[in-house]
C-alpha cells in the first residue's frame, strides 16, 4: 500500500500539469480580448478570458499548453493583438496647464478620428482601420475661408471583397465630420487572405486517449481533478490503515 502511493506521489505532479493553461496575450482591453477569443474559436482552439492579475482593468487569454503554438499562429494572421500607435495627443501640450487652441483642435479631430475607427471595427470582416482627418483650425483672425478639409480611410479587411463599398465608407465619414463632403474621403481598402486551412491533425493527444482539440484541455482538467482525488482517498486509507494497526498492535500487547 505504501509503495502505491508513493508511486502515484511520483506521477501525479506531471499529470496535474495537464491542466495548466498558459496566457498567449496579456494587458488587454476587453474588446482586444473577446476578438481574440473568437479568432481562437475560430481555428478550434479553447482559449479563455481571464482578468489579467498583474494589470488593473485588463484581461489575458490563456490556452492549453499543447495549444500555444496554434494559438500564437491563428493571432499572428489576423494580427493580433494590434499594437495602439501614438497619436497627435500624446505629443502636443504634454505637461500644460491650460491647453493651447492648437491641442484643443487636434484632440477634437482625434476623438473624431477614434470614434470613426471603432465603428468600422464594429463591421464584421473588417481586421484594423486607419481614419486620417485633415480639418484646418478656423483661425477667427482671418478673413477668407478656411482650407477644404479632407480625410483618408485604409481599411484592411478578409477576403476578395470589402465589407464597405467605397460610397458607405466616404458616407460614414463624412456624416461624422462637419462640413467635410463624401467625394474628399480618400479610401483604401487592403485584402487579406483567408488563413491557410491546417492540414494538421485536428485531434490532440490526452495520454492514451485521443480527443478533439477543442475538448483536450477540458479532458485535461478532468483527469487532473479526478487525479487529485484518488490520491486524496489514498491518503485518507492510508491514514486509516495506520490508526488500524496502531490499534492492533496495543491490543495485542494487553494480556
Amino acid at each position: 500500500m505504501v509503495q502505491l502511493a508513493r508511486k502515484l506521489a511520483a506521477v501525479l505532479p506531471p499529470l496535474l500539469l495537464l491542466g495548466c493553461s498558459v496566457p498567449v496575450a496579456a494587458g488587454l482591453d476587453e474588446t482586444d480580448a473577446n476578438r481574440i477569443v473568437v479568432v481562437l474559436d475560430r481555428s478550434e482552439i479553447d482559449g479563455n478570458k481571464e482578468v489579467d492579475p498583474s494589470v488593473d482593468g485588463k484581461f489575458r487569454v490563456v490556452v492549453a499548453r499543447d495549444d500555444v503554438a496554434r494559438a500564437l499562429a491563428a493571432m499572428r494572421d489576423e494580427e493580433l493583438p494590434r499594437p495602439k500607435p501614438q497619436g497627435v495627443l500624446e505629443a502636443m501640450d504634454k505637461g500644460a496647464l491650460v491647453p493651447s487652441a492648437q491641442a484643443e483642435h487636434a484632440q477634437m479631430v482625434a476623438g473624431m478620428a477614434g470614434d470613426l475607427e471603432r465603428t468600422f471595427l464594429g463591421v464584421d470582416g473588417v481586421l484594423s482601420a486607419r481614419v486620417h482627418l485633415n480639418l484646418p483650425a478656423p483661425d477667427p483672425l482671418r478673413d477668407k475661408a478656411p482650407d477644404k478639409a479632407t480625410a483618408s480611410v485604409l481599411i484592411e479587411h478578409r477576403g476578395s471583397t470589402p465589407p464597405l463599398t467605397t460610397d458607405a465608407v466616404q458616407k460614414l465619414v463624412a456624416g461624422g465630420v462637419n462640413g467635410l463632403a463624401p467625394a474628399d474621403v480618400a479610401v483604401v481598402n487592403v485584402s487579406r487572405p483567408a488563413p491557410a486551412e491546417s492540414h494538421d491533425s485536428q485531434l490532440a493527444h490526452v495520454g492514451p486517449i485521443a480527443v478533439a482539440r477543442s475538448s483536450s484541455r477540458t479532458l485535461q482538467i478532468a483527469i487532473a481533478g479526478l487525479l487529485t482525488l484518488v490520491a486524496a482517498l489514498m491518503t485518507s486509507t492510508l491514514v486509516l490503515y495506520a490508526r488500524l494497526a496502531r490499534t492492533r498492535a496495543e491490543l495485542d500487547k494487553k494480556p
